[in-house]
């Protein structure tokens, strides 16, 4: 059932962008997961982060969810900042790499805290190597597993 709350529009732009990220269906099912929300001004910004996300002109998708999984560390959001991360082994960005971009948050935020963000880091690498796209499944909720859309191999490659 759409949310009578948001532009409709703007829904299925950010489902359209998801199904090619994840597979079909997912971006219906992240919806599912928005909808929990109960603001829907938040449900709407976050609809508008996908459309934006989208936009790869100036930054790929890769991009962006570095860029974002290294904020959400850096600002103590470990969670989303774990499945920024599984999106990117998902997108087949080498696990090395991120673990030495958030590890170069020592720089910023002090050693300490990177090492704490390192050891968060390890644990969604750890999650997503053992169960691969189904590590996502708080996203994406229903019954069926996730399908990798053809485009992306979601391989991982070391990081330990």
């Amino acid at each position: 059932m759409p949310d009578p709350l948001l532009p409709q529009g703007l829904v299925t732009a950010s489902e359209a962008y998801l199904d090619g990220l994840f597979g079909p269906g997912a971006g219906h099912r992240h919806t599912r997961f928005l909808a929990r929300l109960s603001n829907p001004h938040l449900r709407e910004d976050l609809h508008r982060c996908h459309q934006r996300q989208a936009d790869g002109r100036l930054l790929s998708v890769e991009e962006n969810y570095l860029l974002g999984m290294c904020v959400l560390y850096a600002t103590h959001c470990p969670e989303p900042a774990g499945m920024f991360a599984r999106t990117l082994l998902h997108l087949g960005v080498d696990g090395d790499k991120l673990l030495e971009a958030v590890a170069r948050l020592a720089m910023w935020i002090g050693p300490i805290p990177a090492a704490g963000a390192v050891a968060r880091l390890q644990h969604a690498l750890d999650d997503y190597t053992e169960h691969g796209i189904d590590s996502m499944r708080a996203w994406f909720p229903g019954p069926d597993p996730l399908r990798r859309p053809a485009d992306h191999t979601g391989g991982v490659t070391s990081h330990a």
